[in-house]
């Protein structure tokens, strides 16, 4: 390939799907630990190729798919031609996964707590694409945790499934109802995709929960104090055709998850929970988009659910003008937290400059909690409703992370509720 000259795809693509191909090898440069076997499962359906436009496209996808699943750190297909009639030779140049990673970032936790992680990992450790990451991460208001944490991804043409454990450790402190919990926890997982816009997901998790009550803790905080163990299984289905995830411009997003705890430790349960999330470009350049969150948990037999089992809302990123995760039943300073929970926001977006990365918007959030033992849900939910309103601007950095900073309203509160009107900062991942 030496004295070549290779163009853009781009100059051939869509131009060339009569021309009869046969691919007569494919070829990598830059191949030190990975294995063979795991080569020719990414590209084997290059073999199947018939035009030299279909050549182009299918080059480029295993391309993207060998770094998507940590093979490679880089790869670029050079397509080149072959000495016989209509035959073809794919040249993928490519730069493997360092041997080593170790770094130190500033980030956001998904509760919206300012962190710096401690970072290392191998990429591709045994040559297939297996993963090891280790972290470490501190929050500015003193939480910290730990977390290691290994993946194998099931290799193919354009397979995007893959297995996982994670092992970890986190110490937090809980203002909602005056605690501090320290968690350890082993969870296998498994992710896939049924088609390219349904995926799946399981997960097995086994953890050790300690909920400790400080000086302000509520009795019925203490109640729940001391150790518990709990296994549980969650099933979760979603269909997503969103353009991006954290903030869509159009597509939907309908996801099912379900967890069940038992027969063994101390948490007996099911939970269901349905994410719903629909998105529309308006003329003017408007973006219309519209959020519903549905949660309920059902203790199984004669156990009570458990403080750290029940479902919460509040927040600036569900219910916005109200304190973290205190809506629902209270005792004395604490929110005990409840047995179903409803939420659903519509906001109307205009985008800034940058116009992918900043947005002017306006929303009004609603949303009501009922409690563990409710014997009407329906009614609760109803009876108990919240409503804020707000206009304000959001920052979406590379769909890593999401910062909003909002004048908040709310028209509709219970008594005793932690709400306040001002403008409020919230920053985090999963949004409504």
């Amino acid at each position: 390939m030496g004295d070549k000259t290779f163009h853009k795809a781009s100059v051939l693509l869509g131009q060339a799907n009569s021309a009869p191909t046969i691919v007569e090898a494919v070829q990598f440069h830059g191949i030190r630990i990975t294995k063979n076997d795991a080569l020719v499962k990414e590209v084997s359906e290059l073999y199947r190729s018939s035009t030299l436009d279909e050549l182009v496209h299918n080059s480029h996808l295993a391309a993207k798919h060998l770094q998507e699943v940590g093979l490679m750190e880089n790869a670029i297909p050079l397509i080149d031609t072959a000495p016989s009639s209509n035959g073809y030779i794919v040249n993928f140049v490519v730069k493997e996964p360092k041997a080593f990673s170790l770094g130190l970032k500033a980030g956001i936790s998904t509760n919206g707590d300012a962190d710096m992680s401690l970072n290392a990992g191998k990429q591709s450790v045994g040559g297939r694409g297996e993963a090891i990451n280790t972290s470490y991460t501190y929050t500015v208001k003193g939480d910290h945790s730990f977390n290691l944490s290994f993946a194998k991804p099931f290799l193919g043409w354009q397979k995007y499934s893959n297995v996982s454990a994670s092992l970890f450790r986190a110490i937090s402190y809980l203002p909602w109802n005056h605690s501090n919990c320290e968690e350890n926890a082993i969870i296998l997982g498994y992710n896939g995709q049924v088609t390219r816009k349904i995926l799946h997901q399981i997960k097995f998790n086994t953890m050790w929960r300690t909920l400790r009550a400080t000086d302000d803790s509520a009795f019925s905080v203490r109640e729940h104090a001391g150790h518990t163990m709990k296994f549980s299984m969650e099933n979760a289905i979603a269909f997503d055709t969103r353009d991006r995830p954290i903030l869509a411009s159009r597509g939907i997003l309908a996801r099912l998850t379900q967890e069940y705890a038992g027969p063994f430790g101390d948490s007996s349960f099911i939970r269901h929970q349905l994410d719903l999330q629909a998105a529309a470009p308006l003329p003017l350049g408007l973006i219309l988009s519209a959020s519903a969150q549905l949660k309920n948990v059902k203790g199984l037999g004669d156990r009570e659910v458990h403080l750290l089992d029940r479902v919460y809302l509040g927040g600036q990123q569900d219910v916005r003008g109200f304190g973290l995760n205190t809506l629902g039943v209270r005792s004395e300073n604490s929110c005990l937290g409840g047995g179903a929970a409803a939420c659903g926001v519509l906001h109307l977006y205009r985008p800034l400059f940058p116009p992918q990365m900043f947005f002017a918007h306006a929303f009004v959030s609603a949303g009501s909690v009922a409690p563990v033992r409710s014997r009407n849900i329906m009614r609760d939910l109803q009876d108990a409703q919240r409503v804020s309103i707000g206009i304000g601007v959001a920052f979406i950095f590379r769909n890593i992370f999401r910062l909003e900073v909002n004048y908040v309203a709310p028209i509709k509160h219970c008594v005793g509720d932690s709400q306040s009107t001002g403008v409020h900062i919230g920053c985090g991942v999963n949004f409504l």
